[in-house]
Order: structure tokens, then C-alpha cells, then sequence
């Protein structure tokens, strides 16, 4: 972000930009909430002068999503679920198909197998398959746990979610510095403000 906090060109594009105007330095929470104001539009990646093919490479959509979702994982609870963010096509993919499969077929062999292919007429006939007690109870403890889960998930004062023990996430820093930057000269050549009209101050 040293790059842009140096430009300012883009600082009426978007929440990103007036926020990050207010620091100097970027730890790992400051740039989780950047990544989270950010929604992608692309808007500041077609506008800047730093953008590839220039050498600095900055591409401020494509790191602010990398740490956006390394938020996610961080906050994310349970713990144990945490990697299936590196993966999570599959993961989504598989839950969908087992979970409906086995709602179909468990509610099937609990009511009558029949009712899963009968046409339903009448009154009630939209619980023949699944009475209105099961459906509320089933999704209303998703709807339960998914509270919890996101209040698991919330930080705490200090940085760390109240269903973690480490700092979250290790390493954003880094990573957007030297993906913004395109390595530690750039950072260290775009240090004050460009000229009015002209190139960049080196």
C-alpha cells in the first residue's frame, strides 16, 4: 500500500482509499479491514500508471481479495474447518451433494419411499415428504449454529477471534507488500509523492 498511499490517484474510486489514506504503516489488521472494504470492482486496477506491465506490478483487487480470504480463514470457526478455504469448490460441491442426497432419501425412508415419486394433492401437501415440525427444528439449528459460528468468528481486543488462538493471518503483510510493491525496491523508490504533473519523486 506504499505505492498508492504515495500516488493518490485512485483515492475517490472507492472506501479503500480515503481509509488507507489515514496510515502510515499497515499492520495485518489494517490491511484486513482494506481488504474487506474492497469489492472488487477492478476500477483502481484499470486506472493505475503502476499496474502490469509496469515493474511495480501493483494490483491493489487481486491482493486485497488474496488477503480478504485469508481473513476469512482466519476467523473462521471452527478452527478445524480452516483449510477448506484453500479448497473450498470441492468442499461446497461434496456438502451440496451429500446434503441433499441425504435429505432426500433419510426423510424418504422415515415417512413413506412412496411419497418421493407420488404426486401430493391437498391439504398439507407440501410436508408429505417433510412435516413442518422436522423442517422448522433442522433449519432452524443451521440457522442456530451459523449465529454462533459468526460469533465465534468476531475478534476480540487484541486482534485474535474469540475461537482462535493465534494473531490472524500470519504472513498478509508480507505477501501484500511484496505483491503491491513488486518487491522491496519499488517500495523503496515510491517513498514520497510525485510531482504535480510529473513523474514520481526517486
Amino acid at each position: 500500500m506504499t505505492v498508492c498511499n504515495s500516488c493518490r490517484y485512485c483515492e475517490g474510486l472507492c472506501a479503500v482509499f480515503p481509509a488507507m489514506e489515514l496510515r502510515r504503516s499497515f499492520a495485518d489488521g489494517d490491511l484486513n479491514y482494506l481488504a474487506n472494504l474492497c469489492h472488487g470492482c477492478g476500477a483502481c486496477y484499470h486506472d493505475c500508471q503502476f499496474s502490469p506491465p509496469h515493474d511495480f506490478m501493483v494490483n491493489v483487487p487481486a491482493t486485497l481479495a488474496t488477503v480478504r480470504a485469508d481473513s476469512y480463514a482466519a476467523y473462521a470457526w471452527p478452527p478445524a474447518l480452516r483449510p477448506l478455504f484453500e479448497r473450498n469448490g470441492v468442499a461446497v460441491a461434496l456438502a451440496a451433494v451429500l446434503g441433499v442426497a441425504g435429505f432426500l432419501i433419510g426423510f424418504a425412508l422415515w415417512n413413506d419411499p412412496a411419497a418421493l415419486f407420488a404426486t401430493q394433492r391437498g391439504p398439507g401437501a407440501f410436508y408429505a415428504l417433510m412435516p413442518h415440525n422436522a423442517m422448522a427444528l433442522l433449519f432452524g439449528a443451521v440457522f442456530a449454529y451459523a449465529l454462533l459460528a459468526m460469533g465465534m468468528g468476531m475478534p476480540r481486543p487484541g486482534g485474535r477471534s474469540r475461537g482462535s488462538s493465534s494473531t490472524a493471518p500470519s504472513g498478509t503483510r508480507r505477501r501484500c507488500a511484496t505483491s503491491m510493491a513488486g518487491g522491496s525496491a519499488a517500495t523503496t523508490r515510491m517513498t514520497r509523492p510525485r510531482t504535480a504533473g510529473g513523474p514520481p519523486i526517486t
